[in-house]
């Protein structure tokens, strides 16, 4: 880690371009298609009981952290790395560490609560992300800046205490803390504003579900607020 407080560039563009060999992309296919299987099943298999009304009493988890919000932030880190990897491009510093802040809050669970199958889950996830990492023709930097942000670490602790179960409040934390990751928040964002959504219309707490939709509003605005006020210092 550094502490520099030169400017940096976009995180999610990807950097570093030249054309892979057809052997390569071959490589960074098939890792692709073992890492996105399970994620792809899984959402194929959750959309269809949301449609269909299977097992309705438990339609909050089939839509949040043991469904579509997870699928979604499993799968949304492993595309930009595969589609990187496919284009010959260096993944973005944010999608190495949105996919390692996914595998390391999976392990945390599973340490947690080891039961229902989880750490075998967990195991498959790893070892294909792990695959799909040695396929890329260039991998990402993970030597983020260090710059804990007065106003998004408070904001990442909160969400941490609301939303402990879900990997989301993994991602607030390290946007937080790294400047380069900082683009996470707006998954953080997304994922609260799903959750609290899904909270109000599956019937679960109003105040709980309300809460985390506050959440996700200002998970939205905090950091282009604190892009705004960094703008306006002035510069020696």
């Amino acid at each position: 880690m550094t502490t520099t407080t030169a400017p940096v560039p976009s995180t999610e563009a990807s950097t570093g371009a030249s054309r892979p060999s057809a052997r390569r992309r071959a490589a960074v296919a098939v890792a692709a298609f073992l890492a996105c299987a399970i994620p792809v099943t899984f959402t194929m298999t959750i959309t269809a009981m949301l449609v269909t009304g299977t097992h309705a009493d438990h339609r909050f988890h089939q839509l949040t952290g043991q469904g579509l919000v997870l699928t979604a932030l499993w799968l949304g880190a492993l595309l930009p790395l595969a589609r990187a990897g496919w284009r010959g491009r260096r993944p973005s510093t944010a999608a190495g560490y949105r996919h390692l802040a996914l595998l390391g809050t999976g392990v945390a669970a599973c340490a947690v609560a080891p039961g229902g199958g989880a750490p075998v889950l967990l195991a498959v996830a790893t070892v294909t992300g792990a695959i799909l990492w040695a396929a890329l023709p260039l991998r990402p930097r993970l030597r983020g800046t260090v710059s804990v942000d007065p106003v998004l670490l408070p904001l990442a602790l909160l969400v941490g205490a609301v939303l402990m179960p879900y990997a989301v409040d993994q991602l607030a934390l390290l946007g937080a803390v790294v400047r380069e990751a900082r683009g996470l928040l707006t998954w953080v964002a997304a994922a609260c504003t799903v959750i609290g959504a899904a909270g109000l219309v599956t019937g679960e707490s109003a105040i709980w579900s309300g809460a985390v939709l506050s959440l996700g509003l200002v998970s939205f605005l905090a950091p282009r607020l604190a892009r705004s006020r960094t703008a306006a210092e002035p510069t020696a």
